[in-house]
C-alpha cells in the first residue's frame, strides 16, 4: 500500500488515501424490501479517503435519492482511521434534512443525538421514527462533529473517483454550507441510508386481468 496525501484546502488537514476492507451491508432489490442508497462507489478492497479537515461543529453531507417509494429506515456512515484501531468517538448529531437548494439542506426530519462512531465499520443506527419518502425523492444525511478529527482520523470517508456535483457538501466554519467539490474533496462522501421500499401494488380489474392489459378486458364481469 503506498498512502499519499492532498490538501482539502487552504488550512485544512491533509486527507490520507488507503485500502478499504470491511463489511458492507448488502444491496437488495425494491419492492417490499430495502434498498441501500448512496452516491459512493467504495467497496471491499477499493481506494478511500480518510477526510480529517473538519473541526467541532462542522458537517459533512450527501444528498441522496431514493429509487422506491418508501420509509428511511437506517443511516450508514463508514468511519476510519489510517492506522485503525482508533477508540470509539461520540459525535454531536446526525441529521436528515429535506433536499432544499443546494448546497444548503432543507428542513430537518430528524436528528439522532450522540451517535458513537466505532473506526473500521460501516456505523449504521436506526431511524427511531420511519420518514416516509416518495420515489425519486432527494434528501440529505448529515454527520455533525463534536471533536476535531486527528490529523489520520478516524473520521469520515469519501470515494477516490471524482466529487459529483450537488451530491456532497460541507457546513464549514465560518464559511456555512459549502459545495465540498469547491473544497478539493476528491470524491464522495461514504453517507448513506437504507430504505425500506414498498411493494407496488398493481390494480386487478373484476374479471382478473392487470390493469394496462388492455386487450384481454371483457366487456362483462365473470360470474362468481
Amino acid at each position: 500500500m503506498n498512502p499519499k496525501m492532498e490538501c482539502k484546502r487552504p488550512n485544512r488537514v491533509p486527507l490520507v488515501l488507503l485500502l478499504v476492507l470491511i463489511t458492507l451491508v448488502p444491496e437488495v432489490s425494491a419492492g417490499g424490501q430495502e434498498v441501500v442508497v448512496k452516491n459512493d462507489s467504495v467497496a471491499d478492497f477499493s481506494e478511500a479517503a480518510i477526510q480529517a479537515g473538519f473541526v467541532s461543529g462542522e458537517k459533512a453531507a450527501a444528498w441522496l435519492t431514493t429509487p422506491c417509494q418508501g420509509h428511511i429506515v437506517r443511516v450508514q456512515i463508514l468511519w476510519l482511521s489510517f492506522f485503525g484501531g482508533a477508540g470509539d468517538v461520540l459525535q454531536e448529531s446526525i441529521e436528515i434534512f429535506e433536499a432544499g437548494s443546494f448546497p444548503v439542506p432543507g428542513s430537518q426530519l430528524l436528528e439522532l443525538l450522540g451517535p458513537l462512531m466505532v473506526d473500521g465499520a460501516l456505523n449504521e443506527f436506526t431511524v427511531p421514527f420511519p420518514i416516509a419518502i416518495e420515489q425519486n425523492q432527494t434528501f440529505v444525511v448529515s454527520l455533525k462533529f463534536f471533536e476535531t478529527p486527528p490529523a489520520l482520523g478516524p473520521s469520515v470517508v469519501t470515494d477516490t473517483d471524482g466529487c459529483q456535483a450537488g451530491k456532497n457538501g460541507i457546513f464549514a466554519i465560518p464559511d456555512g454550507w459549502t459545495n465540498s467539490c469547491s473544497f478539493g474533496v476528491g470524491g464522495d462522501f461514504v453517507i448513506r441510508a437504507v430504505v425500506d421500499c414498498e411493494s407496488v401494488v398493481t390494480s386487478i380489474f373484476s374479471d382478473g386481468f392487470e390493469s394496462g392489459n388492455t386487450s384481454a378486458w371483457s366487456s362483462a364481469e365473470p360470474p362468481p
